[in-house]
């Protein structure tokens, strides 16, 4: 056997190079339609680099990706976004920069064009099988935006920390299968203590205050709650505001959202015109039992800070924020609109017109969630055993590839 010859190794690289080009170019193209119509890529994915690990309280760093140039081709293609995309019509942009890095460095690209091509057409196919990228995603909202407040929205990338005030609107597949945050608006009302709470708004319960008030059984909260039943809020409807619940405590899990609060001992404004607890005798008072003025929620939402910070470079959540002086933020929390209705008006007010009219149904999610928890288990295989062994368990349980961040959301930390 003889060693090739120069003239053998350079056509052979002559050969690669073309092969290269032509796998670029094909990806180039199927980039620019993708760019043309982006709602298409609402279904791509990423793999984050880091996971918030709930019981040693702290980021953790994941298995790194055998090929890590590819993933930052998808980060790119995803907005910023670690797993769950914000396409901003730049896949075509990440293309040519990941081409470009692979020949400046004189890496391998055939393999890496050919994974990138298959990641996108997957997000591509599932994207129009449930009517994605269709005429339907470019509907306009079926309420009125003029009342409603201008959202400025947050990349998923952003360096700047949440606070109160913020509003967190759910991807329309990263809690799929959550459904108190599945289509769920919340308004941030609390960031100290090394955590962030917060609200869901728009999930009622289908149930009054007075009613709740009627089966509440815990005695360590009889007296409150007769006082409770003495003013002119009994009628109130009563929303779910999130999974943690303290305790027995009815005292420590009831809040109540209102636009009264001006001079009210114990009120809190969290956002312009929107003000949290205080006096609720006077507050009471001042609403005159006009339930459209006071909402009441049993039950928040809460992160360590860390933990949130992961989920929005993940881009579990379209995080936005009003201006300092828009009082029709009132028009977002007490908007009549309710659950799916009210969480597109808020993409729509957060200029996301892609997620407001993403498609979903129970035929929709089901193809979804099999989507998801495919990709969650191929990821998991190429990692490793246990790996796949945790991403399985992670199924069963119903959280895609075995993520928990707003599982232990749900649990007060200690």
């Amino acid at each position: 056997l003889f060693p090739p010859s120069q003239g053998a190794l350079a056509a052979a690289g002559i050969a690669m190079a073309v092969a290269e080009r032509a796998a670029f170019r094909t990806l180039l193209r199927l980039c620019r339609s993708l760019d043309r119509r982006p709602a298409q890529l609402t279904t791509l994915l990423g793999r984050p680099p880091r996971r918030y690990d709930s019981r040693q309280g702290r980021p953790m760093l994941m298995e790194g990706s055998a090929s890590p140039f590819l993933e930052d081709a998808v980060r790119e293609m995803c907005g910023g976004s670690t797993e769950f995309s914000h396409p901003d019509g730049a896949a075509a942009r990440a293309a040519r920069r990941h081409y470009g890095r692979a020949r400046a460095m004189a890496l391998p690209y055939l393999g890496e064009a050919t994974a990138l091509r298959n990641r996108l057409a997957a997000a591509q196919a599932v994207a129009e099988e449930v009517g994605a990228g269709s005429a339907l995603a470019d509907a306009p909202p079926e309420g009125t935006l003029g009342s409603l407040p201008e959202l400025e929205c947050f990349p998923p990338g952003s360096t700047a920390r949440a606070s109160a005030g913020d509003f967190l609107i759910t991807h329309p597949l990263s809690c799929i299968s959550e459904s108190v945050f599945d289509q769920a608006v919340l308004l941030l009302d609390g960031t100290e203590d090394g955590g962030v709470t917060g609200i869901v708004l728009n999930k009622p319960t289908g149930a009054s205050l007075g009613q709740m008030l009627d089966r509440w059984q815990s005695p360590e909260d009889s007296l409150w709650v007769d006082e409770l039943k003495r003013l002119d809020i009994l009628d109130c409807r009563l929303f779910r505001g999130g999974p943690i619940i303290v305790g027995n405590s009815l005292k420590e899990s009831l809040r109540w959202l209102h636009g009264r609060g001006e001079g009210v001992r114990g009120a809190r404004e969290v956002a312009p015109g929107v003000w949290l607890g205080g006096d609720l005798e006077e507050v009471a008072r001042r609403t005159r039992g006009d339930s459209a003025g006071i909402r009441f929620f049993l039950g928040f939402a809460g992160w360590a800070t860390a933990q949130l910070a992961v989920e929005l470079e993940c881009g579990i959540w379209v995080r936005a924020r009003a201006a300092g002086t828009d009082l029709r933020t009132c028009a977002l929390c007490f908007s009549p609109e309710e659950r799916a209705a009210a969480w597109r008006l808020a993409m729509h007010s957060a200029r996301k017109p892609m997620f407001a009219n993403f498609p979903r149904s129970p035929g929709s999610d089901k193809r979804l969630r099999g989507y998801i928890e495919r990709l969650a288990q191929l990821d998991a295989e190429k990692s490793s055993p246990e790996a796949a062994r945790s991403a399985d368990a992670g199924l069963r349980m119903g959280m895609p590839g075995g993520r928990r961040g707003r599982q232990s959301a749900g649990r007060r930390r200690g």
